[in-house]
């Protein structure tokens, strides 16, 4: 498996990865530059547009709407797919994976 990616379960296997596109993506959600964006500032809805936006590598026509079904059916908690998220930012980043333990399904 690519390095540059988080595997998570939705209603399949599917990884989390941050391309250009997709932090550009989150800055405009966001209105910060990419390196002022602090997971401790963002809300529920925050981290889900970030899993969307993340999942968008595999399906560039998967809605917000979508991913939020995927979301709420996962066997992950929430909590899971919140780290799971971090560590896919964090990488993107070019730093370690944040939660410090590879992302279980």
């Amino acid at each position: 498996m690519n390095n540059d990616i988080v595997a998570i379960k939705l209603d399949k296997e599917r990884t989390l990865k941050f391309r250009r596109k997709e932090l550009k993506r989150l800055e405009n959600i966001f209105g910060k530059k990419i390196s002022q964006i602090n997971f401790e500032d963002i809300d529920i809805d925050g981290i889900t547009k970030m899993i969307h936006a993340g999942l968008l590598h595999e399906d560039e026509s998967l809605t917000l709407e979508k991913a939020e079904e995927l979301i709420d059916s996962s066997d992950m908690s929430f909590g899971e797919l919140t780290k799971a998220v971090m560590d896919a930012f964090s990488i993107s980043m070019g730093g370690p994976r944040i939660s410090g333990e590879e992302t279980k399904n």
